[in-house]
């Protein structure tokens, strides 16, 4: 039996948004609305280089990624992850006898051809590889499993983790975790690093401008672990011949780039035995700013930290070079549910219930996850992200101050834990019912006081670049604005498309417009009218939405 499930690494945002909890009413829009259309933890507290110049909004394209490189203000690269599930079951009790996850990276924006073939060429690789693997342990237990003796609950998955996806480099690391009986589970890692533009691998000499000392500094920080963590004693010779041995035999090191640094990995059983686990050494930029090639560090006194719930981060809130204790908390009952937030620093709390009387005050829900983010006038900013009733997200802002904390605004936002995020660039998704339901993103970066800004005029549909499209077949003729693709909005030709026309949705402005390609790869405009008071949807040219389709997929 096989079926799909998508993950989004924007925020997947979910298409079943319960009425009431936590919600605003049209009299109260959050201002980010408006807004709109106008292992870093230990490594951020060497804050990093000097301030770079700004790079000009209305830049055009070639000189943007001319700036990226000399200053390293690269934009989000938005990214997204597919997974094919499939499973064997008993026949009788239909108990899982062994499952796998496989991941599809998809680079959901236009313009990275290079990019998303070699991403294709990966994901065929280590799809025939992971299915390699489970169908052979099929084969090994079938005839256990028909005798009813086997070992049954048997999993592969694999894991993305992108830990740098910009204009200029794509870096990440997958972890596959297998579980196929014996003593204990066991994971390995798997690292890629690519130049976004040329979509060729980079090779860790690519990227440091000093190969030998670099070996010798990721040395020196395993030689002060070596005994805490049990290592074997002839690490040191395995360390060497990762670096410079055979690479048919020991293939290239594993490391990965983030907007800190260059980190490297040792898989469990490289240098120590199972119960040390991997090792990863990290090298940062502020620290070795002469080891890594300047085209790929990040120069910014900016930085953004995620924060979980309980979790504690050090941060100096003020200047006076003590760091506070930044945590917050949630009162929840048996279902997970909390109503308020409590938000920590060092002796001090505050309950977010306080901010109940605000337009923006968004209460808990039943999960919440964060980042601390510093801007460029030194003040901090936690971005607290919520999941109500339905999975529904609520992004909120505060400042955070040492003896006070404010509410400045909050949205039907989210940001995805497992994507990068820079606060020069990183992208906010939310959740639409214009010609279908469907998650959307724009990128944005932070403002100074705190609230995130876009240039972007509209949404991009997450789902255009997957096997999830939203189609739309139309039920009846329509006259509708025409263009080629890559024109701008408004300079195509108002054309009769007949009934029967297949369109799939590309971007909407949220409001009333939304674009779709046509088969012939041409775009096709549609500009919505409100509903009136007695209707739940709007109108085409007079006509209501759904007498426009054979089928609009709405959700819930």
């Amino acid at each position: 039996m096989k079926k799909r499930r998508l993950i989004s690494v924007l925020l997947c945002i979910s298409l079943f948004f319960a009425g009431g909890c936590g919600q605003k009413t049209a009299e109260k829009q959050p201002a980010i609305q408006e807004t709109a259309e106008q292992t870093a933890k230990e490594t951020h507290k060497a804050e990093r280089g000097n301030k770079q110049e700004t790079v000009q909004e209305n830049t055009p394209a070639d000189e943007q990624e001319e700036a990226a490189v000399e200053t390293g203000a690269a934009t989000v690269l938005p990214m997204l992850v597919d997974y094919d599930y499939e499973a064997e079951y008993d026949q009788d009790s239909y108990e899982t006898l062994i499952s796998i996850d496989i991941p599809k990276i998809l680079v959901i924006e236009e313009g990275h051809d290079a990019l998303c073939a070699s991403l294709e060429e990966w994901n065929q690789k280590t799809y025939k590889s992971q299915m390699g693997a489970y169908k052979s342990v099929i084969s090994d237990n079938r005839e256990l499993w028909d005798e009813g003796v086997g070992m049954t609950g048997l999993s592969i998955e694999g894991n993305i983790t992108f830990t740098r996806a910009d204009s200029l480099v794509l870096s990440y690391y997958m972890d596959t975790n297998e579980w196929l009986g014996g003593a204990h589970p066991y994971s390995f890692k798997e690292t890629c690093n690519y130049d976004v533009k040329t979509g060729k691998d980079l090779k860790l000499s690519d990227v440091v401008s000093d190969y030998d000392t670099f070996y010798k500094e990721v040395c020196a920080k395993l030689e002060e672990r070596k005994d805490e963590y049990g290592f074997y004693e002839d690490y040191p010779d395995t360390v060497k011949n990762v670096f410079y041995g055979d690479k048919e035999e020991y293939g290239e090191p594993l490391w990965t780039l983030s907007g800190d640094g260059i980190t490297v990995y040792f898989n469990t059983y490289v240098l120590a035995p199972y119960a040390s686990g991997e090792q990863a050494v990290s090298l940062s930029f502020t620290e070795y700013p002469e080891l890594i090639r300047k085209q790929y560090q990040k120069n910014s006194d900016q930085w953004a930290i995620p924060i979980a719930e309980d979790e504690i981060c050090l941060v100096d809130l003020d200047g006076d070079g003590a760091e506070e204790e930044i945590s917050y908390s949630a009162d929840r009952d048996e279902y997970d549910y909390a109503d308020s937030i409590v938000i920590h620093c060092d002796d001090n709390s505050y309950d977010t219930e306080m901010f109940m009387d605000s337009d923006y005050y968004g209460g808990c829900g039943y999960s919440a996850y964060g980042y601390l983010i510093r801007t460029q006038n030194g003040k901090t900013w936690l971005y607290l992200e919520t999941m109500g009733e339905g999975d529904g997200k609520y992004l909120q802002i505060f400042e955070l101050m040492k003896n006070d904390l404010r509410l400045v605004t909050a949205d039907y936002l989210g940001i995805d834990p497992n994507q990068p995020f820079e606060p020069e660039s990183f992208v906010l998704s939310k959740r639409f019912d214009i010609l279908g339901t469907y998650e959307a993103y724009k990128k944005f970066h932070v403002e100074e006081d705190g609230i995130p800004k876009t240039e972007d005029l509209l949404w991009t549909i997450v789902s255009t670049y997957t096997d999830w499209k939203v189609e739309l077949t139309s039920s009846i003729d329509m006259e509708l604005s025409v263009r080629e693709a890559n024109t701008k909005r408004g300079s195509g030709q108002k054309e009769t498309l007949p009934a029967g026309t297949h369109f799939v949705l590309l971007k909407t402005d949220g409001e009333a417009y939304a674009e779709a390609m046509l088969d012939d790869g041409q775009i096709c405009e549609f500009e919505l009218e409100h509903p009136s008071e007695e209707e739940w949807e709007g109108r085409i040219n007079g006509v209501s939405i759904s007498d426009c389709f054979e089928y609009v997929p709405y959700a819930g």
